[in-house]
C-alpha cells in the first residue's frame, strides 16, 4: 500500500535487463500518508517514523486534521468505509490538495458508500486525480506476529446485556465478521469453522462462513495463494467469552500479562507514571516487533524475566566491555565521539562501527524492560499481588474463612478482592445460599460493588463452571531454589530504581509461585477439536467447510 500498490522487488531489478517501468517501481516516490483513527491504530504498532520514511512518506496526518495544499505529491489515503470520510476525502478534493490520490479502504465498500465517492469526484472535477481505489482487508491490528486484535470497545458488553438492541448487536456482530474476514484474507487461507450452538459465537460463525463462501465463489484471483493445491488447512475456533471467564478475571503471574493487568498498555505502548520530586512523571514505552526480549519473555512467568534481565544485562556489559578493549576506550560513548583518532586500528574501528548500533539498541530495549519491571514490581507489592496470585492457584480449596479475611483485608484493593471472589464463585462445585449472603455483605462492607455479582450468577448458570482448570504441577519444581538464586542478582540492577529492598521481600512471599501447567476451558476446548475427540463438550458445536459445495453448519 505505501508503494502504492506495487510490489517492489529489488531482486528484479539487479541485472541490466531491468525494465524501465520495473525501475520506476523501486524508486522512491515521495508521498502523503493520509489516516483515519483505525487506520492509524493499525500501522503505530508496526510502522515507525523512520520506517514510514524509507517507504518514501515523508507526511503523514489524520484525515480529521485541519490539512494545508501540497500539490506536487501523491496521497495515500488508508481509511474506513464510512459516509463521514467519503465527505471529507470530497473536500480535500475540492481543495487540491495533492496531486493524486490513492484511495485505501481498510475493509470492503459498500455499493453506496462508493457511487457517493464516485459522484463528489465528478462534481469536483478529481475524477482523473483518482489513480487507485483498493480494498485492502486490513481492518484489524496486527500486536505480534502471532497476536492480533480486532480494537472493539465495550463487545462484551453490547453481546451479553439483556437491553442491548438487535441492531446494535447485529452490527457487533458483522464488524467481527468483515475483521475476521480480513484476518483470512491477509493469511490467505480457507479454514475449517468451529463454534458452538446458540451464541454469538455461533452468529459470527455462520455469518463469517457465508462471507468466505461468497468470496470463494466470486473472486477472480486464486484465494488461497497457492492454486488451492495444500493439503492443509487451519481450523477457526470461535469461542464465547463467558465459556472461560475466569481466565479473563485472574491474577497472572506472566510478563505480558502483568503489563497488560498493571500498567496502561495499548497497541504496543506502555505508560507508566513514576514519583520524581514529589511530581508524578509519565513515561511512554513502545514495545516493537524488533523488541529482542519481549519476543522471548512475554509469555514466560515474572520470576524467570527477571532472571533473564540479568543475564541479558550481564552479556551486555561483557560485549560492550570487550569493544571498548579491544578500541582502546572506557566507554560505549567515546567510540562516537569524533573527536578521537581510532587511525591506527582501522580493522578494529571497522567492527566498532558495525557493532555500536546493535549494542546501543540492546540498551535501549533492555532499559525499557528495566523500567517496566521495576514498576511491575512496586505494583505487586504495593497491591499483594504474589498472595492473590498464589490463592487462585489453589482457588478450590480456599476455605470460608481465609476467603473472608482477604475481603477484609484494609490493605487490598477493592478490585482485587472481588476480583478473587468471583474467581472462587465460579470455580468451585457450590455456594451455600447463606454464604453467598457473607460473602456479599463482606465485599460491600470493604468498599467494592457488588453489582456485577448478580450478572456473575446468570453465568455460572448458564455455564456450569465447576472447575476453572485441571492443574498439573510441573514435575520437579525447583521454585525456592530459583527464586534464591534470582534475588541477588536482580537486586543489584535495581538499586539505583530504590526498589531493592522491596524484591527480597517480594521473593520471600513468592517462593513456590511457578505457575502450574493448566488446561483451562479453551485449551481443552481446542484440543479436542484437533484430536477429532469423540464423546466431549465440542460433540455438538458446528461445523462450516466454505470450500465445501453446500454447508449447513453440521456435527462432525
Amino acid at each position: 500500500m505505501l508503494n502504492l500498490n506495487n510490489r517492489a522487488s529489488h531482486d528484479d531489478t539487479s541485472g541490466t535487463n531491468a525494465t524501465s517501468s520495473t525501475l520506476a517501481v523501486t524508486d522512491p516516490v515521495w508521498k502523503v500518508l493520509i489516516y483515519d483513527q483505525l487506520g492509524q491504530d493499525i500501522i503505530s504498532p508496526l510502522l515507525k517514523v523512520n520506517d514510514l520514511r524509507e517507504n518514501g512518506v515523508t507526511v503523514h496526518m489524520p484525515l480529521s486534521s485541519d490539512r494545508q495544499p501540497i500539490p506536487d505529491v501523491p496521497a495515500i489515503y488508508f481509511i474506513q468505509p464510512t459516509a463521514d470520510n467519503i465527505r471529507r476525502i470530497s473536500e480535500d478534493f475540492t481543495k487540491q490538495l495533492y496531486e493524486s490520490y490513492y484511495i485505501n479502504f481498510s475493509s470492503t465498500v459498500p455499493r453506496q458508500l462508493l457511487e457517493d465517492l464516485a459522484a463528489a469526484t465528478i462534481q469536483t472535477g478529481a475524477a482523473t486525480q483518482i489513480a487507485q481505489v483498493y480494498d485492502q482487508y486490513l481492518n484489524f491490528v496486527c500486536l505480534e506476529p502471532n497476536l492480533f486484535s480486532l480494537q472493539l470497545t465495550d463487545s462484551y458488553r453490547t453481546l451479553n446485556d439483556a437491553s442491548a438492541s438487535d441492531s446494535s448487536i447485529e452490527a457487533l456482530t458483522d464488524r467481527i465478521v468483515s475483521s475476521l474476514f480480513s484476518v483470512i484474507i491477509t493469511m490467505g487461507v480457507v479454514p475449517y469453522i468451529r463454534a458452538p450452538r446458540g451464541n454469538a459465537a455461533a452468529q459470527v460463525a455462520t455469518k463469517l462462513n457465508s462471507r468466505i463462501r461468497d468470496h470463494v465463489i466470486n473472486s477472480k484471483s486464486d484465494f488461497m495463494g497457492d492454486g488451492g493445491l495444500s493439503l492443509t488447512r487451519p481450523v477457526l475456533v470461535l469461542l464465547d467469552r463467558n465459556m472461560d471467564l475466569t481466565t479473563m478475571l485472574n491474577h497472572t503471574w506472566t510478563y505480558s500479562t502483568l503489563v497488560h493487568d498493571l500498567l496502561d498498555m495499548k497497541l504496543n505502548r506502555v505508560v507508566i507514571f513514576e514519583e520524581e520530586g514529589g511530581q508524578k512523571k509519565r513515561k511512554v514505552f513502545d514495545i516493537d516487533v524488533n523488541d529482542f526480549f519481549w519476543s522471548k519473555n512475554n509469555g514466560l512467568p515474572f520470576p524467570q524475566v527477571a532472571e533473564d534481565v540479568d543475564l541479558e544485562i550481564n552479556r551486555y556489559k561483557a560485549d560492550s566491555e570487550e569493544l571498548t578493549r579491544s578500541m582502546g576506550v572506557s566507554s560505549l560513548e567515546e567510540l562516537g565521539d569524533a573527536s578521537n583518532d581510532f587511525s591506527a586500528n582501522a580493522k578494529g574501528l571497522s567492527t566498532a562501527i558495525k557493532r555500536l548500533p546493535e549494542l546501543t539498541e540492546r540498551k535501549r530495549v533492555l532499559d525499557m524492560h528495566m523500567n517496566i519491571a521495576t514498576n511491575l514490581f512496586k505494583q505487586i507489592q504495593a497491591r499483594q499481588l504474589d498472595q492473590f496470585f498464589a490463592a487462585e492457584e489453589n482457588i478450590t480449596k480456599q476455605t470460608k474463612t481465609t476467603l473472608l479475611e482477604s475481603i477484609r483485608d484494609p490493605n487490598r484493593s477493592t478490585e482485587d478482592k472481588l476480583r478473587l471472589f468471583i474467581i472462587y464463585y465460579l470455580s468451585v462445585e457450590d455456594v451455600p445460599k447463606d454464604d453467598f449472603a457473607e460473602y456479599e455483605r463482606a465485599l460491600t462492607e470493604a468498599g467494592c460493588s457488588v453489582g456485577a455479582l448478580k450478572y456473575v450468577k446468570q453465568v455460572r448458570a448458564f455455564f456450569k463452571m465447576t472447575a476453572m482448570s485441571n492443574a498439573v504441577a510441573v514435575p520437579g519444581s525447583t521454585a525456592s531454589d530459583f527464586f534464591g538464586k534470582i534475588g541477588s542478582k536482580f537486586t543489584d540492577h535495581l538499586k539505583d530504581a530504590g526498589v531493592a529492598g522491596h524484591f527480597d521481600t517480594l521473593i520471600s512471599g513468592v517462593k513456590s509461585l511457578i505457575p502450574t501447567r493448566k488446561d483451562l476451558p479453551a485449551t481443552r476446548i481446542v484440543d479436542a477439536i484437533m484430536e477429532g475427540a469423540q464423546g466431549g463438550e465440542t460433540d455438538d458445536y458446528l461445523f462450516f467447510d466454505p470450500k465445501a459445495a453446500r454447508d449447513t453448519g453440521k456435527q462432525v
